[in-house]
């Protein structure tokens, strides 16, 4: 559940908020009808939700579903908040149909993307620790020379 967590809020929310923040712009710029500003804003979040069930999965490596859907839930819960707590009145929350699969199919992507490869270990150091161990406990037996014995 930590993974998920971790992933909407420091995966999902930035996405989505830079999504909402370069939409703002775009829609200032350009004269579109207000009908359209509820399609337009499903795009960041559409995209944050994916990225929040990628990070999730990638994470948690098991139920990839799961995670996703988990994870595109609480960030459309946040989103969901803040709209009604903006907005003043409480909207219906029909986004949902599609965001839980965005963030399942992020979920997906992200238990199956391949881990990064692993340098592997030599045993090399352990073999030269031994040897050298091996070299300095050895001391040459002093053979009885003849003047010794005499």
């Amino acid at each position: 559940m930590r993974s998920v967590i971790r992933a909407c809020l420091l995966t999902g929310l930035p996405v989505s908020a830079a999504g909402m923040a370069g939409l703002t712009v775009l829609l200032t710029a350009a004269d579109l009808p207000m009908r359209l500003y509820p399609a337009a804003a499903c795009i960041p979040l559409l995209a944050g939700c994916f990225c929040a069930g990628f990070s999730a999965g990638k994470a948690h490596r098991l139920h990839g579903i799961r995670c996703g859907s988990l994870s595109a839930l609480m960030l459309a819960a946040l989103w969901y908040a803040a709209a009604c707590v903006a907005g003043g009145t409480m909207r219906s929350p029909v986004q949902l149909c599609i965001l839980l699969p965005a963030g399942a199919a992020g979920g997906i992507c992200g238990v199956n993307t391949r881990l990064p490869l692993v340098k592997r270990r030599t045993h090399l150091p352990a073999r030269i620790r031994v040897r050298t161990a091996l070299l300095l406990r050895h001391r040459p037996r002093r053979e009885a020379s003849a003047e010794t014995e005499a």
